[in-house]
């Protein structure tokens, strides 16, 4: 028992070189970080660049099969696989098929995509803040396309 703390405090000071120059090449980082803004200081702002495409159905379609289908389905009825990890009667996903559900919603639809819904405290979101992921050109495309959903459904 005695050799394998040996060897053990052996390895570990073999490696005291190695950390300390780890230490020293993070200290230069941590010089970086620290002279970033902190998060009151300044508001986050989003990082992307608006492409100049129009808003369209068409392109909001692309945009919510790629972001939004995995919690409320391919055909807007809450159905997504991340459904299945909802807790009953505490999280729930909006039937976007519903025709009374969208309609004369824009303004409310399109904020809760920018800010996402905050249902418990920060940070946990249950609809992530899209406001940061994608530009207001996709968000309005994405609410278009939404608004056809309700259309899509009555089809079948």
């Amino acid at each position: 028992m005695k050799t394998i703390s040996a060897l053990f405090l052996a390895a570990g000071m073999a490696g005291l070189p190695a950390l300390s120059q780890a230490a020293g090449e993070m200290g230069d980082t941590a010089k970086k970080v620290s002279a970033m803004p902190t998060r009151g200081a300044e508001m986050a702002r989003p990082h992307f660049k608006a492409t100049g495409k129009p808003v369209s159905a068409a392109r909001g379609e692309v945009v919510y099969i790629d972001h939004c289908a995995v919690c409320h389905g391919l055909h807007g009825k809450g159905d997504g696989p991340r459904s299945a990890f909802f807790v009953p009667g505490q999280q729930y996903i909006a039937d976007l098929s519903n025709a009374q559900f969208v309609r004369g919603r824009d303004d409310q639809l399109l904020n809760s995509i920018r800010e996402g819904l905050n249902r418990y405290p920060e940070p946990a979101y249950a609809m992530p803040q899209f406001k940061y992921i994608l530009s207001d050109e996709e968000i309005r495309s994405v609410l278009v396309y939404v608004k056809t959903l309700p259309s899509h459904s009555t089809k079948k």
